[in-house]
């Protein structure tokens, strides 16, 4: 006796293979990522920057004199020989985009010094600075001994300003968007603040100067006085960590602690969601 055989449905829906599903979403993730990171300014702006330094081997565009930059070295200049102080050793502090570089080399060449911007590496350690020179970083003054130094020069920008020149001198435009500006500027104008010293402000300019007393800046003890009447034991902290606790009660150093994590989230989180979508919908056509 013959079996009888099921009726074989040529029309029954088949799903995508998982392996397809997997590999069409992470496509799809990655077109969708790119697509809205390269719709920032920012990325735009650190995407040239890589281009330039893959093609010239320097992130930086060409130096270009800057006119404003330059009368403000020169009202430094004469400032300081007004008051006849030839410096050996000069400081340069502030936030990223401040224009700590150009008024570095603006000075380098009225006074013969040579300049050096450090790397952010070089603030993890006490730095030994050589005579003759003009030093420039970001955390400058919130890290090193500035007794080193006989002229301190903070560039007191909004970080808003900063935040904008960063992404238009095209070469990591995304600092603007991942490093905490305001925190940073915020340490720094206590670090500044903390140096002994009468301040002489550059008219019509935000950078600010203090030339070193004859018993020194005293940073440190000012910033030890300042906590140890609050209560705090400060032994144990570096600089760093002291101004962190200054500024915000708790002990940080670094540059982790300036980095906002999470802040393409949107960007990526909208891509995934289009990939998800997207796999969702081929499957169901399919």
């Amino acid at each position: 006796m013959a079996q009888s055989s099921k009726p074989v449905n040529h029309h029954r829906k088949r799903s995508w293979p998982h392996g397809a599903i997997v590999g069409g979403m992470a496509a799809s993730f990655l077109t969708s990522a790119t697509a809205n990171l390269l719709a920032k300014d920012t990325v735009k702006s650190a995407v040239k920057g890589g281009v330039r330094k893959l093609l010239t081997g320097s992130l930086e565009r060409p130096y270009q004199d800057i006119a404003a930059v330059d009368r403000c070295a020169d009202l430094i200049v004469g400032i300081l020989y007004e008051k006849q102080i030839f410096p050996n050793l000069i400081g340069i502090d502030g936030p990223p985009g401040a224009g700590k570089s150009t008024l570095g080399r603006s000075l380098a060449k009225r006074t013969g010094l040579y300049w050096r911007c450090l790397h952010l590496k070089d603030m993890r350690e006490p730095y030994y600075f050589l005579p003759g020179r003009i030093y420039e970083n970001i955390r400058l003054f919130r890290t090193q001994d500035i007794e080193n130094f006989e002229v301190i020069l903070y560039i007191d920008c909004r970080a808003g300003d900063a935040q904008r020149r960063v992404i238009e001198r095209d070469r990591n435009g995304a600092l603007s968007d991942y490093l905490d500006f305001e925190k940073m500027k915020k340490i720094g104008d206590a670090a500044f603040e903390m140096a002994d010293g009468k301040e002489i402000k550059i008219p019509m300019n935000p950078v600010r100067m203090k030339l070193k007393p004859k018993d020194g800046y005293r940073d440190m003890d000012n910033l030890k006085t300042r906590l140890q009447s609050n209560g705090w034991k400060v032994e144990q902290f570096s600089k760093e960590e002291l101004l962190s606790i200054y500024c915000y009660g708790k002990p940080e150093s670094g540059i982790l602690p300036y980095v906002k994590f999470g802040a393409y989230n949107s960007e990526l989180l909208s891509a995934a969601y289009t990939a998800l979508r997207m796999a969702t919908l081929k499957n169901f056509l399919r």
